[in-house]
């Protein structure tokens, strides 16, 4: 039986990189629901399409542009924006249907490395919250790079921790700033969606195509 082109792909691999809020976690709803109580005293709309894969640092920096704000401000808005997240991470958050099944299917054959704007702190309530945490060899957070996602630099690094080429490498992604990141790394790329109509790919037929290198 010939396998399928997703098979196919996953077959030519060695590496599965992924990210975190809103590919293996539904988070971007909370994070957004921080941002947007954070900046609501300062009367700025938030649209977090627009800053989604961002670090909290750049996205504070983008949202308060139009703002007259000193250093000690700005670190105060980064500051209270992760607090209120990492509250809501530790009692509302929920994995992305599939999402598990896949990883724990995909730890047999593949290293898994993680890449994500998250604070450390962030990523691992997260993993642990959904019983993810142990997985992934690097965990590489916002405080590990100089430049997050779009720039390369995580994904360049979990390469480098595992000897790997781009050729050998998958990236999973849910933002249009991560999956600038991975072909500016020279890395294919999966856009992962959670509803059917999305321009992506959901986790239940990238867990068939795994299944079929079985």
């Amino acid at each position: 039986m010939s396998l399928s082109p997703l098979a196919q792909l996953l077959s030519r691999k060695r590496l599965l990189i992924f990210d975190l809020d809103g590919t293996l976690v539904d988070s971007s709803p909370l994070h957004a629901r921080a941002f947007e109580e954070t900046f609501a005293p300062h009367g700025v709309s938030v649209d977090y399409n627009a800053i989604a894969g961002m670090t909290t640092a750049a996205a504070v920096d983008k949202l308060a542009a139009g703002l007259a704000l000193g250093e000690a401000e700005r670190s105060r808005l980064v500051g209270e924006k992760r607090d209120r997240a990492l509250r809501m991470l530790e009692t509302e958050l929920s994995a992305i249907e599939g999402a598990v099944d896949f990883v724990r299917a995909a730890r047999s054959r593949f290293a898994l490395a993680l890449c994500t704007s998250a604070s450390r702190r962030g990523a691992e309530t997260s993993l642990a919250r959904v019983g993810l945490d142990g997985c992934f060899d690097p965990v590489i957070t916002a405080e590990d790079v100089t430049r997050g996602k779009p720039d390369p630099e995580p994904f360049l690094k979990a390469l480098f921790a595992h000897d790997a080429p781009p050729a050998e490498a998958l990236v999973f992604e849910d933002a249009d700033s991560g999956l600038a990141a991975a072909a500016a790394a020279g890395i294919d790329a999966v856009r992962i969606v959670q509803a059917p109509d999305g321009d992506g790919i959901r986790w239940a037929p990238l867990l068939r195509a795994l299944e079929a290198l079985a």
